[in-house]
């Protein structure tokens, strides 16, 4: 799957994990992918900032949104959203 210009390859493994373990901690994320932490909350925040997954409580736990979904079932909406809402910052 192609994503937007911002998007990193492990972008796509976090919300297709979070889709299918929905809503989960990102511990458990980071230990399931075999990434890092850290890196897997930095990826979360620009996911978070793209509209793509939400924190579902105050133990950060994280779900895929509607976009989310969306971008997953490889709707080409997604990336032209994502892409106005970058700009109109």
């Amino acid at each position: 799957m192609s994503g937007p210009n911002w998007m990193r390859s492990a972008d796509e493994r976090i919300l297709r994990q979070l889709h299918e373990e929905r809503p989960d901690y990102l511990a458990l994320v980071a230990n399931r992918l075999g990434m890092h932490l850290r890196y897997v909350e930095r990826r979360c925040a620009v996911l978070v900032e793209h509209g793509l997954v939400e924190p579902v409580s105050g133990e950060v736990v994280y779900r895929t949104t509607e976009r989310g979904e969306r971008f997953l079932a490889d709707d080409t909406e997604v990336e032209t959203e994502t892409a106005d809402a970058a700009t109109s910052d």
